[in-house]
């Protein structure tokens, strides 16, 4: 089984009725956790790098969330010789409005020097260091907006809520969510 059979299967599990509900109400750190729940027993079970797999599993998941809520975004694209796994909404906002713009990063390592390098490039295309989300196996003391995958401290739950406060305190119009 391949790690979007393990997605798709906990998401037809969940049912995305549900979890457009649970996104609609506000609750959609209870659909994540849920469904990554529902996985890491299974993911444990793929062979490789552990935290590479449970990474690319968490950014296929929000993709999956960030779609079914219409969050307008561009994926795993080049900006500035910088490769980005997200930019919410797009990087002709990050270009002309950093302030109204997030990037969203899944580094598929938890290598805590190159994690710094790869923030410290980021911050050249968005210089604030509040909207660099990065998503890391533990909490870690960089200059960036950390979710956790740790079961200990989930914090990685919260990032589809914390999106749609961004997109909401945002006078840009294409920022609105659309579907909810």
């Amino acid at each position: 089984m391949e790690l979007k059979d393990v997605l798709y299967q906990a998401i037809s599990d969940y049912r995305e009725q549900r979890i457009l509900s649970d996104i609609v109400q506000g609750e959609s750190p209870m659909a994540i956790s849920a469904i990554y729940d529902h996985c890491m027993p299974e993911l444990d079970r793929f062979e490789g790098n552990k935290y590479e797999i449970r990474a690319s599993f968490a950014e296929g998941l929000i993709h999956y969330m960030m779609t079914i809520a219409l969050i307008p975004s561009q994926r795993k694209i080049s900006f500035d010789s910088i490769e980005i796994d997200v930019t919410v909404p797009d990087t002709k906002t990050l270009a002309s409005s950093p302030q109204d713009a997030v990037v969203i990063s899944f580094p598929k390592t938890n290598e805590f020097e190159t994690i710094k390098e790869y923030v410290n490039k980021l911050k050249k295309i968005q210089p604030n260091s509040e909207n660099i989300w990065m998503v890391l196996d533990k909490q870690e003391s960089i200059d960036a907006k950390v979710y956790a995958l740790d079961k200990n401290e989930f914090t990685f739950e919260n990032i589809i809520n914390d999106l749609i406060s961004f997109s909401s305190n945002r006078r840009h119009s294409k920022l609105k969510i659309f579907k909810i």
